[in-house]
């Protein structure tokens, strides 16, 4: 159904609300961000505010900017008026020596015909095969992941893993917590209400519970809502670690059936890269397993145990095959595998983990490709599959067996592909 002028309108200041709180909360988390709204400039001796664009976002002190343009809609002749302004606005802040790219954006839940219009668009930005003065084109969400990335370009790989690792949970958190979103959910064609996380909404809802039909509630915790996500204690009140569990989602639907989501989320530095999924001593790990081994497990074998205990226990002192004794090497490259479930299941997701309870525990793994912002969701029988299927890496298991910096002697680190 059409919608009117006066909705049109109204989905245009929605629109450009939603934008505008989406780079705010972005530009506030890096001291090397600045941004200007609704920004008007001239041409010398002209009109000064005959050019305009939704926000300007400045980088290194203004030396590199964005500029930024948003539409509830895509319309020709609406970006033809849109390219107008930016292509005097680029001339503008190019003859004052700054690096200026222009993005063209459109909310997450815009129309099936307006986001196939956008991506014709943006592959004429990349082909080039047509003037345009627009640098990209893209949603909101994948708009968000670009500008975390460029923010975090010149940050230390360490530091820089940390806050993208942490924007991930705060982009789902936030998003299950965004009452536009159960509000589109409810009511596809209302194009008034829009968001700029809509599609992360609608992939996880569709995945994790497809059948749910409306949604009358929609929570999300997190470290902030809920010291159980913040750090795990002993029963001696000693520090273990962090919880497996990054975000709880809740969902109820009109029958008051609830849906309950622990979800660990990863937001690697590229799709090649791989993830740290554990941290711990091998000890623990060790008595984790001999409380929880299959049934029909070689380990149950006393003799078994103890050679295997032997062997992790050397690789942990020395923090890398090459420096084990070679009789430990060979066991494990022989025998570990036949952990490979129990491994996942632990290292992923901290079943098994006697130091995490049901909440810590996570059910679920959100991984966000960090090219296009996109992301991948798996429970855990799918993990087991992915991850027992993928080429094997140290001992013959689909993980990487390292130990964290300065801890080699004390505690081992597990990195596993991203399954992207």
């Amino acid at each position: 159904m059409e919608s009117s002028n006066g909705e049109r309108a109204l989905a245009g200041v929605n629109t450009s609300k939603e934008l505008i709180s989406l780079l705010e909360s972005i530009v506030e988390k890096y001291d090397t961000l600045t941004l200007d709204k609704n920004i008007e400039y001239g041409e010398k001796g002209k009109d000064p505010k005959q050019f305009k664009a939704n926000a300007k976002i400045n980088f290194d002190k203004g030396n590199s900017i964005w500029l930024v343009d948003v539409s509830s809609s895509f319309r020709s002749d609406r970006i033809k008026g849109k390219e107008f302004d930016i292509e005097h606005l680029k001339k503008i802040f190019q003859n004052l020596g700054i690096d200026v790219k222009a993005y063209f954006i459109l909310p997450d839940n815009a129309k099936e015909k307006d986001i196939k219009d956008l991506r014709v668009f943006e592959q004429h930005i990349i082909s080039k095969d047509k003037v345009t003065y627009f640098d990209g084109a893209m949603l909101m969400s994948n708009f968000r992941n670009l500008l975390e990335q460029k923010a975090t370009q010149q940050i230390q790989q360490g530091q820089r893993s940390n806050l993208l690792g942490k924007s991930g949970e705060e982009i789902l958190y936030q998003t299950f917590n965004n009452k536009n979103n159960v509000e589109i959910w409810n009511n596809p064609n209302n194009y008034i209400t829009q968001s700029s996380n809509y599609s992360l909404f609608k992939t996880v809802v569709n995945k994790l519970t497809p059948e749910i039909g409306k949604i009358t509630f929609s929570r999300a915790l997190n470290s902030y809502d809920t010291q159980e996500l913040k750090i795990v204690r002993t029963a001696t009140n000693k520090t273990y670690g962090m919880p497996k569990t990054d975000v709880i989602i809740s969902l109820s639907d009109s029958h008051n059936h609830l849906y309950d989501f622990n979800v660990s989320v990863k937001q690697p530095k590229s799709t090649k890269r791989k993830i740290t999924v554990h941290e711990g001593s091998v000890e623990r790990l060790l008595n984790d397993l001999k409380h929880s081994l299959p049934i029909n497990s070689k380990f149950n074998d006393p003799k078994m145990f103890n050679q295997l205990s032997t062997a992790l226990i050397d690789f942990q002192l020395n923090g890398s095959k090459a420096k084990m004794d070679s009789k430990n090497l060979e066991f494990l490259n022989t025998n570990l595998s036949e952990l490979n479930k129990w491994l996942i299941d632990y290292f992923v997701f901290g079943i098994n983990n006697s130091y995490l309870n049901k909440n810590q525990q996570a059910n679920t793994l959100l991984i966000f490709n960090p090219e296009t912002g996109n992301c991948k969701v798996s429970l855990v029988n799918e993990a087991e599959e992915a991850l027992l299927n993928i080429r094997k890496a140290t001992f013959n298991t689909p993980f990487s067996w390292t130990y964290p910096s300065k801890k080699r002697g004390k505690k081992i680190q597990i990195k596993s592909p991203t399954l992207l």
